[in-house]
Order: C-alpha cells, then sequence, then structure tokens
C-alpha cells in the first residue's frame, strides 16, 4: 500500500515508494489515484528511461519494479524531487509480483532491458526471459499490449527470440533490431548509454500481444 508512514529501508519517509507484499498489491487504480495506461519497467535500476518516460507523459502511468534498492533509490529520490506523481516503484522479485499483484488485462506496456544475461551454461536456468514468462506477461497485457526487450548479449537475444516462439502463442508481431531502439529512440536506460559508448552490439525485441 501506499501511504504517508511508507519509508525508505534507511528510515527516510517517501512518497514515491511501494512497499508491500506483492500478494497484497492494490489494484493501479488505488496505487495511482486514475485509470490511466500502465507502463511496468522489470529491473528498472536507477529509472533513468522510466524518469524520462514519466516526466514526458503525464497522462501515463509509470511502475519501476527492481529488488536491489542501492540502485532504484535514485531514481525514487529523483521523481520526489522532479515532483512526478505518475511514477512509483516496488521493490520486490518481479515474477512474484506480477504473478500475484497484477490483474490480467490491466498493463499497456512491459519494459524489460538488459536483464543479468547469466552467461555461464550453469547460470542459464535463471534467466528471466522464458517462454513461461512471457505467457505470464501477455496474460497481464490489455489488448494490443507490448513487450519490449534489450541485451547486449548475443545469446540471450537467441533465447529471447525461441522465447516467444516456446510460449505457444500466436503474437501479433514479433521485431527485432539492432543497434537501433524500435521503441522510444530518444529514452535510454543507463547500461544502454554504458553499453552503446563501448561499442557493444544491443540486440532489441519487440512483441505484440
Amino acid at each position: 500500500m501506499i501511504d504517508d508512514s511508507t519509508r525508505y529501508p534507511d528510515g527516510e519517509p517517501v512518497s514515491a515508494v511501494v512497499l508491500d507484499d506483492p500478494r497484497r498489491l492494490q489494484s493501479f487504480d488505488k496505487i495511482f489515484g486514475n485509470a490511466n495506461p500502465v507502463e511496468v519497467e522489470i529491473g528498472c535500476g536507477k529509472a533513468k528511461f522510466l524518469l524520462a518516460r514519466a516526466d514526458e507523459f503525464p497522462q501515463i502511468n509509470f511502475l519501476g519494479i527492481d529488488i536491489i534498492w542501492k540502485w532504484m533509490k535514485y531514481g525514487v529520490r529523483r521523481s520526489e524531487k522532479r515532483g512526478l506523481g505518475n511514477i512509483k516503484f516496488l521493490r520486490a522479485d518481479a515474477r512474484e509480483t506480477i504473478r500475484h499483484g497484477f490483474a490480467p488485462g490491466s498493463v499497456s506496456i512491459f519494459h524489460v532491458y538488459f536483464p543479468d544475461p547469466w552467461p555461464k551454461r550453469k547460470h542459464r536456468k535463471h534467466r528471466l526471459i522464458t517462454g513461461e514468462f512471457l505467457r505470464l506477461l501477455h496474460n497481464r497485457l490489455i489488448d494490443g499490449g507490448l513487450i519490449e526487450l534489450a541485451t547486449d548479449h548475443t545469446d540471450y537475444f537467441l533465447q529471447m527470440e525461441k522465447a516467444a516462439i516456446q510460449s505457444g502463442i500466436s503474437w501479433t508481431q514479433v521485431r527485432k533490431l539492432s543497434d537501433e531502439r524500435l521503441f522510444e529512440a530518444m529514452a535510454k536506460t543507463n547500461y544502454e548509454i554504458k553499453y552503446e559508448a563501448a561499442g557493444r552490439k544491443l540486440h532489441y525485441l519487440e512483441i505484440l500481444k
């Protein structure tokens, strides 16, 4: 829930962050106080991308999810300094949050940018993007909703493509591109800017429900 008693982990009061059990997460209408469309960034980190979107589109609600507070706190504090009432944050596991806290047909866009690639073969089972996870996102998307994915890891990108097929869903459209964003070209994540500067090849995948 969101109220005046919500605090940072270090005890400082905060109004922009959602700290709650995902199984008891309130509806988006209650969280944001309106019925505007909702975009969710999974693994938002410092939320550079999400803050830019929230600032540009006040008629859209934005929720950033990340389990690591030491990065997400920068996004929280910046959103408060800018007075952005259309962005909230949830410090929790994304899988549990979406499975237990999101209603079907409630999200317009899921943004998943540069998730941990778990490059070692024995660790790949920990990767977030699987056919099963995409089925879950599909269920939570509105009709015509989008899943926007990005990675700098070629093997993971190939797995993302396979996951779209393994989900068993007849997606309306699946688009891919390298080194050029498919969505909102001017708003970028911190990792995206860093990897571009380093000359890494960036892969983008857009999946339309």
